[in-house]
């Protein structure tokens, strides 16, 4: 499986009820030529599926996608997709390859996960108080049958919610305001850990009803190993470790496909600049796959996928215009036995 952010496809189209490609976007020269290199991408590494995140808002936009640019020699579309269902203009979607390995792929119907959507209490504000929360990009939670076992699995595609914060660098360089940066940062940062700590809740109920179920978590947590400033001085843990699981509870515990499989150097997937810490270019691990503890076994390789994104890159575009590289995050490949 292949999982990967592609940084805001909603730009790609004209939007307004209609599913048409844009001429021309800030930033990108040509939309579809954009769309092509990310495509080549997702043929050479030809995943059985696909989660995505930052999909376009209209269900019938990724589907325009797919009709253009994942078809087979006779025209017909590679990909089955499901999701588009929730998050405004950066929805999450999953691709299911057509006869591929995962089967009867359908929208997760069970208790535990119609439960996973109500809302529930938590202090984001940071002010003692229990209010009322949900998901700002509800998870796409996905079940299918491996077509060589028979065996149930589910996919749950999770897109926290983002850290940004508007003007945030010039907020953070002016001493009379750093502090309305530091007081709207942390409240996005307790939305993230909520919201993983909810996830995290719902993945328990599912292995302790079933400590044989086949569970692989994959999206982009806005979060990675290390604690950042804010995690450092002020959370006091790390947002994407809830979603693992507590190590006084191995058997709950969700291994991480990459950990121990890509090397440190190779372990990151997207690249951003740092300015509260000051360091430009920071290797970032974002996005991730987690599996269920059955599934850890069957782990035959995982990687980051720096190659084959690198290799679509357009050195004409200038540094730092948006159809330069496919996305601003790498996808991660995952192979299961």
């Amino acid at each position: 499986m292949l999982d990967w952010n592609i940084e805001w496809m909603n730009n790609w189209f004209v939007g307004g009820n209609q599913a048409a490609w844009r001429n021309s976007n800030t930033g990108i020269a040509n939309v579809q030529a954009l769309a092509q290199r990310l495509a080549n991408v997702i043929r050479g590494l030809d995943p059985d599926v696909l989660t995505i995140q930052e999909g376009p808002s209209d269900p019938r936009e990724m589907q325009l996608f797919i009709n253009d640019f994942l078809t087979d020699a006779s025209g017909q579309p590679l990909f089955d997709p499901f999701g588009g269902l929730d998050g405004g203009a950066q929805k999450t979607y999953t691709l299911v390859k057509r006869n591929g390995h995962f089967r009867n792929p359908r929208l997760a119907n069970d208790e535990l996960t119609f439960g996973l959507f109500d809302e529930w209490l938590a202090d984001v504000d940071g002010d003692l108080r229990l209010e009322s929360y949900e998901f700002t990009r509800q998870p796409l939670v996905l079940d299918g049958t491996l077509a060589d076992t028979g065996q149930d699995v589910r996919i749950v595609n999770l897109h926290t919610k983002s850290k940004f914060v508007n003007n945030q660098q010039a907020l953070w360089n002016d001493p009379v305001r750093r502090q309305e940066f530091i007081v709207a940062a942390l409240k996005n940062r307790r939305r993230i850990s909520t919201e993983a700590m909810r996830v995290r809740t719902y993945l328990d109920d599912l292995v302790e009803a079933d400590g044989n179920t086949l569970i692989i978590v994959a999206g982009d947590f806005n979060d990675g190993p290390g604690f950042d400033y804010f995690e450092r001085h002020y959370l006091t843990h790390g947002v994407a470790d809830i979603i693992l699981g507590s190590t006084y509870y191995p058997d709950l515990q969700f291994p991480h496909a990459l950990i121990g499989r890509e090397p440190s150097n190779r372990l990151f997937t997207a690249i951003f600049d740092d300015f509260v810490d000051g360091i430009n270019d920071r290797p970032l691990l974002l996005d991730h796959v987690l599996v269920s503890p059955p599934l850890g076994s069957r782990i035959n390789a995982a990687r980051v996928c720096h190659e084959e994104y690198e290799a679509q890159e357009d050195a004409s575009r200038p540094q730092g215009d948006r159809d330069r590289l496919p996305s601003d995050h790498r996808p991660v490949l995952v192979e299961l036995a």
